[in-house]
């Protein structure tokens, strides 16, 4: 129970900080510039929305650049090697640190994950209808040429509103927001105990800059959708309706668990040849 309770202090602390305030700040800005067009249709067609617009958000090329720089900013602290956690790794020994370390990225991704299923809702209000179906708004956005006339900068795909009913939509759409933002920590930690943090935060923005690369090659390069994790937002990506080589939700599980665990491999071989070199900040 203590350990449990000492691995819940060590998140929390590292969890609410001015980083966090930032990702909310970049991503209510976002949302909000792209998801008020809607809210503003809403009020002209007189049709409620339904909270289930952040998918639709996942096909925008620019809200995954967004989100993604916004999720190495997060990130940046890795590999953690603030001067506090000094004594904290001599308590507990490189092994266990490392340990919680990655715990605390994947506990980080589902709050993020989260925090921006929230963050997506507050645009619509108050224009909100709680519903368990899509709802006439986004039908009609998406069967009609109505977002062009009225300027909708989000596009509602008919195959996406098709494909699955809302709630089992959001529920694999929020799995594949915490697997590609937990990744990518993972990914950050790696490189940043075999390189250093520069190197981390270059990968990291490497990998933000993947959506907007694959969105102008995907005709050209398909092979890109199986190493851009951003990508796998879009979910007509992973319904196969984008192009014809790219991983399905189930091939994303596998790759993710796959990485994950030769990541932390590679992390914690790592982690006792490396000479620590501790900073002074938050």
């Amino acid at each position: 129970m203590n350990k449990i309770k000492y691995v819940w202090e060590d998140f929390i602390n590292n969890f609410l900080s001015r980083r966090l305030l930032a990702f909310c700040v970049f991503q209510f800005y976002i949302l909000h510039y792209y998801i008020h067009s809607v809210k503003q249709f809403s009020v002209v067609a007189d049709y409620p929305a339904s909270p289930w617009i952040l998918p639709f958000a996942g096909q925008n090329v620019y809200f995954l650049f967004v989100y993604g720089i916004s999720v190495i900013y997060f990130y940046s602290n890795i590999p953690f090697m603030q001067r506090n956690e000094m004594y904290v790794l001599i308590r507990q020994g490189r092994k266990r640190w490392i340990h919680i370390k990655i715990l605390r990225i994947w506990l980080s991704a589902v709050l993020l994950s989260v925090i921006e299923l929230i963050l997506s809702i507050l645009p619509l209000f108050p224009c909100l209808e709680w519903s368990a179906e899509w709802g006439k708004l986004y039908n009609s956005l998406a069967m009609t040429n109505a977002g062009l006339e009225y300027n909708v900068k989000l596009s509602f795909s008919y195959e996406l509103i098709s494909e699955h009913n809302p709630l089992i939509t959001m529920l694999i759409f929020g799995t594949i927001l915490c697997i590609s933002t937990g990744l990518i920590g993972m990914i950050m930690l790696a490189v940043s105990i075999c390189m250093n943090r520069t190197g981390a935060v270059l990968i990291g923005t490497f990998f933000s800059i993947l959506p907007v690369v694959f969105a102008n090659l995907h005709l050209y390069q398909q092979w890109i959708s199986f190493i851009s994790p951003f990508s796998w937002l879009n979910l007509l990506l992973l319904y196969g309706k984008v192009c014809k080589n790219a991983p399905s939700f189930f091939m994303v599980i596998i790759m993710t668990v796959i990485l994950s665990f030769v990541l932390s491999y590679i992390s914690l071989k790592r982690i006792y040849l490396k000479d620590l070199n501790w900073i002074d900040e938050e």
